[in-house]
């Protein structure tokens, strides 16, 4: 059997991608299809666009939806479970999985065989294992999690980029001890749940840098206690200024711009930590001096989806976010059709978006959320 659907597909880096009329397959061995009901709009789709290293393909990798169909091997009670894509599923075999480290995988997992195709039949790729800007998408049975059935799925889908990666990089990639400063530099919708992770961690002080004071507002709300206005003055001297001369324990650069990467680096206290999150463009090179950075004994670390363990870290967002302790509501700037996104890769440079939702329910109400 196939299924139908119309899909934002990029021909190759540099253009505009489109809409196109696409034919989804059955789930394969261990496979699951989901209906997608909402699919978020990330930075890294923007970025796929600038520099993607393969296609044509289907861009989307953050969503939630309702598993449609089971390919054999997987039990038939999972059709029906609303879910949260999970576009990076661990083999499981590699030398990194069997040390316990999932999050390291060096073999993640998408299907066995292309499962969306254009209408003459062409194999279509899908960007980071999940092709979420389709109402349909097949992903490996570890690459939808399972969630508690009351949580709405505009906000489920947030879950699995967003969330993950801005909450796990304070709690899990470079973990916040309570009482340590922070600072994050970049407060758009991973910026924003860096922040929060931070706050979990019950982080002495959280310093929120942007361009946009409506921004920096909104970090507020979720946990800043500073905030410095970049272009305002020198960054770095308000940074060092605000944590009394000897600097931040943990920066988070979150934009992929290497001269904020340099801020963050001249902003370390002795054995503070640098992680970066935001992604750069391929070719960016950022510099710093070694010697100093030897003599204090500091980190610079990757962070890829916040080295959360998605089967035990989604069903938790998702209960922190029902009892009101993880704040998503605020991350929603709009919800949209699928036909609006196109649009948005013309105008991602709009400062006041945060998360943009795709609602795949023609029935649904769409528009400005806040």
């Amino acid at each position: 059997m196939t299924y139908t659907s119309e899909a934002v597909v990029l021909d190759r880096p540099g253009v505009l991608p489109t809409i196109e009329e696409v034919t989804v397959d059955d789930p394969g061995p261990g496979e699951v299809l989901v209906r997608l009901v909402a699919g978020g709009v990330c930075h890294t789709d923007i970025s796929a666009v600038r520099d993607a290293r393969y296609w044509p393909l289907v861009l989307g990798h953050e969503g939630a939806g309702v598993v449609e169909a089971v390919g054999p091997g997987v039990p038939s009670a999972r059709v029906g479970e609303r879910v949260v894509i999970n576009w990076r599923v661990a083999c499981g075999r590699c030398a990194q999985c069997e040390r316990g480290r999932q999050d390291l995988c060096d073999n993640v997992q998408g299907t066995a065989a292309p499962r969306v195709h254009r209408a003459n039949g062409e194999a279509l790729q899908v960007f980071l294992n999940a092709g979420t800007f389709c109402r349909y998408a097949v992903v490996p049975g570890a690459g939808a999690v399972p969630v508690r059935d009351d949580i709405p799925l505009e906000m489920a889908a947030l879950i699995g980029c967003a969330v993950a990666t801005g909450v796990g990089a304070a709690l899990h990639t470079s973990p916040v001890e309570a009482g340590q400063s922070v600072v994050v530099f970049g407060t758009g919708g991973v910026g924003l749940n860096v922040v929060q992770g931070a706050r979990l961690a019950r982080a002495g002080k959280i310093i929120a840098v942007d361009l946009v004071r409506s921004k920096l507002e909104k970090a507020r709300q979720f946990g800043a206690t500073d905030t410095v206005l970049a272009g305002d003055g020198n960054t770095v001297e308000q940074l060092l200024a605000l944590t009394g001369g000897r600097g931040v324990d943990h920066a988070f650069e979150v934009v992929g711009i290497p001269a904020l990467m340099e801020q963050a680096v001249r902003a370390l206290a002795t054995g503070g930590t640098l992680t970066l999150v935001g992604a750069a463009a391929r070719d960016a090179i950022f510099s710093y001096h070694p010697r100093v950075f030897m003599s204090k004994q500091q980190t610079i670390r990757g962070c890829i989806y916040g080295s959360c363990r998605p089967a035990i870290d989604f069903p938790l967002f998702a209960d922190l976010y029902m009892n009101g302790q993880l704040y998503l509501d605020p991350l929603l700037t709009e919800t949209i059709s699928l036909h609006d996104v196109p649009a948005l890769f013309e105008m991602h440079a709009v400062p006041e978006a945060i998360r943009s939702v795709v609602l795949f329910d023609e029935t649904a109400e769409r528009g400005k959320r806040i």
